[in-house]
């Protein structure tokens, strides 16, 4: 089985693959100061719960993180908790797509992880659109190369900012009102925060795609929020959890090839 991580700066995924699919996948929160011995410890409970054997049944680690001090603590859960050398995603190991940007390597690698995953699972052209902490519009081009795209706060980002620095604004469930225009300060709230950012993408989908025109790019949608958004749009072709996990087992077979 291959270990997958695709640290994030809200949680961090854990999938296990056997050969090409997907058997499991585990989250936890982010926590920078977070150890090898708690990493090991939760992924050896998880994995026990789920009649995994580990480290017995590990060929590989494959990490892409955007948040270093995990990035280190992983190396070393990896090394003392399974013996195994882990592949640290970075720029670098993208043999079969080209990444067409002023600065490579300081793209997010989730970035580079959802465009090769996507283009590699629906073709190119093709948005790969990221709903987490940031929401990311990252956009491969026809001829199959990474061309950037867009970085916009994520919702519930842009909430909890609303929230924390207005004094009477509550912090709402984030969630589709019945209406556009709220009765109360909460469906007012939710409206503005949940239809205005299904606004916002649509508009910036809109703005790509005329980029790209006469290609006609697929998008795919991904992260830990794109299920309260993606119901509420007709932009959205398809709706993929685990693109950055795929992403990360795609690599590493490029790798070990």
């Amino acid at each position: 089985m291959l270990l997958t991580i695709d640290v994030g700066n809200t949680n961090i995924v854990f999938g296990l693959f056997q050969e090409n699919a997907l058997r499991f996948h585990w989250r936890m929160a982010s926590r920078p100061e977070c150890t090898a011995d708690e990493l090991g410890a939760f992924l050896m409970t998880v994995a026990g719960r789920a009649g995994v054997i580990l480290p017995d049944q590990l060929h590989g680690v494959m990490i892409g993180s955007v948040v270093p001090p995990l990035t280190e603590a992983l190396i070393a859960m990896s090394r003392t908790w399974f013996h195994i050398e882990p592949v640290v995603m970075h720029v670098g190991l993208l043999k079969q797509m080209p990444v067409r940007v002023k600065e490579p390597t300081r793209v997010g690698v989730d970035r580079l992880l959802n465009a090769l995953a996507a283009r590699t699972n629906y073709g190119a052209p093709i948005i790969a659109l990221d709903f987490g902490t940031a929401t990311k519009f990252d956009v491969v081009g026809p001829d199959g190369a990474f061309l950037g795209g867009a970085i916009a706060p994520g919702f519930r980002t842009a909430s909890d900012a609303l929230a924390s620095r207005t004094a009477l604004l509550p912090r709402i469930d984030l969630m589709a009102p019945p209406a556009p225009i709220g009765d109360d300060t909460v469906s007012a709230m939710q409206a503005g925060i949940v239809l205005g950012y299904i606004s916002l993408v649509e508009g910036l989908l809109t703005r790509i795609r005329n980029a790209l025109s006469p290609h006609t790019p697929t998008v795919v949608a991904t992260g830990g929020l794109a299920e309260i958004l993606v119901p509420h749009t007709q932009s959205i072709d398809f709706h993929d959890p685990h693109l950055t996990l795929r992403g990360l087992q795609l690599v590493f077979c490029q790798h070990s090839a």
